[in-house]
């Protein structure tokens, strides 16, 4: 998994923490976070060109809901926030990921190696909850024999930054919309991204093919994502968030930044979600 790669995951965990942005997804009796589904998808990505930490902050919306999140990239770490509410912090090279409650005072990790794990044995079960469906109830699970389309936009500002925007398409069940410079470079990240190559096996499973397709067809973008939003049909529902840059600061981080002591002072250690999926 590359630098970009985990930052839409970032992005997709960050949604799923926010029942208002991007509530869970329900198939038969299992529920799934958006980010679980996402992580399938996001190992494919390309990552942009290499330059110093970056500091970028978002203004997010999800149905009638509006806040700020920042982003914090350096070559071994990264960190979002979200309105004060929590925060997610990346460790490249041991591929652990430290979720932070600040609400309920509580943190939890997880390695790549345990989330491997958990989202193959998620997949296995999905493949097997989904066979047992209706042909119609999995027509309406998502359009997975669509092919993607991809149209090219204008070229606009965001954050002071030309970029251009991108719209994908797979059938009628999804859109995502990006807009991409190649003005904005993150840093080189230091890991190997063969650690986490097992993750793009979960795209065989039937409702991560749908973003599997369109991982593929992100990877021809070049640039640093600086504005995103989707928008996903499922049962019946549909399912909004995006996304905008409005400030870009290169320039060094302090490690502080990144200390799990710091950021979470005397908070509760608790086991990761995904590590108690069965």
């Amino acid at each position: 998994m590359d630098r970009e790669a985990l930052r839409v995951l970032v992005w997709k965990h960050e949604c799923s923490a926010r029942p208002s942005v991007a509530p869970k997804e329900e198939i038969g009796t299992m529920s799934i976070p958006r980010f679980v589904v996402a992580a399938a998808a996001a190992v494919s990505l390309a990552a942009p060109a290499f330059a110093e930490d970056l500091t970028v902050v978002f203004k997010a919306t999800g149905g009638d809901k509006v806040g700020t999140s920042t982003a914090y990239y350096s070559a071994e770490k990264m960190r979002t926030t979200s309105d004060g509410a929590g925060d997610l912090i990346v460790e490249y090279g041991p591929g652990r990921i430290v979720t932070i409650d600040h609400k309920r005072k509580e943190y939890s990790e997880i390695t790549m190696a345990e989330m491997d794990a958990a989202l193959s044995r998620m997949a296995a079960q999905m493949q097997e909850q989904m066979a047992a469906l209706p042909p119609a109830m999995r027509q309406m699970m998502g359009d997975t024999a669509a092919a993607v389309t991809v149209t090219k936009g204008a070229v606009r500002k965001v954050a002071g930054y030309d970029c251009q925007d991108y719209t994908l398409a797979l059938g009628t069940s999804s859109t995502t919309q990006v807009c991409a410079s190649t003005a904005v470079a993150p840093p080189a990240v230091k890991v190997d991204y063969r650690r986490y190559a097992t993750l793009g096996g979960m795209a065989s499973s039937p409702l991560f093919k749908s973003f599997a397709k369109i991982a593929d067809e992100m990877k021809k973008i070049q640039g640093f994502v600086l504005a995103e939003s989707s928008s996903v049909k499922m049962m019946g529902r549909s399912v909004q968030s995006s996304r905008e840059a409005t400030e870009v600061r290169p320039g060094p981080i302090a490690g502080s930044v990144f200390d799990v002591a710091a950021v979470a002072p005397g908070y509760k250690k608790v086991p990761h979600p995904l590590t108690q999926t069965k």
